[in-house]
């Protein structure tokens, strides 16, 4: 991992960030929760607001999620040139229906 990456992490748990078993959909870098908000320190992505009082989503709720994170990752994937990335996208998307997949057939 480059310098400046764990560079910014470190920052981010310095300022009294939590890391998360979570990764950022535009980068890949690790999510960050800090004074509510979830956030990447490596590109800045803002990812979500926690509500200490939301209720738990439901599965239609997490059915919706993924077909929008879906549609984002091809999003990127049809104006992305760095193979690199192209793999990344490919990965998080198969990622995505396999998780998709396995809620439906509950």
């Amino acid at each position: 991992m480059e310098d400046k990456k764990v560079a910014k992490m470190a920052e981010a748990l310095l300022a009294g960030g939590k890391m998360l078993p979570l990764h950022c959909g535009k980068c890949g870098g690790p999510l960050f929760e800090r004074e509510g908000k979830i956030e990447c320190a490596v590109c800045g992505e803002k990812v979500a607001t926690v509500k200490p009082s939301a209720k738990p989503a439901t599965g239609g709720e997490i059915e919706q999620i993924l077909v929008e994170k879906l549609q984002r990752f091809a999003s990127e994937l049809r104006d992305e040139t760095d193979p690199h990335k192209i793999s990344e996208l490919l990965s998080l998307m198969k990622s995505t229906i396999e998780v998709y997949e396995k809620l439906k057939a509950k």
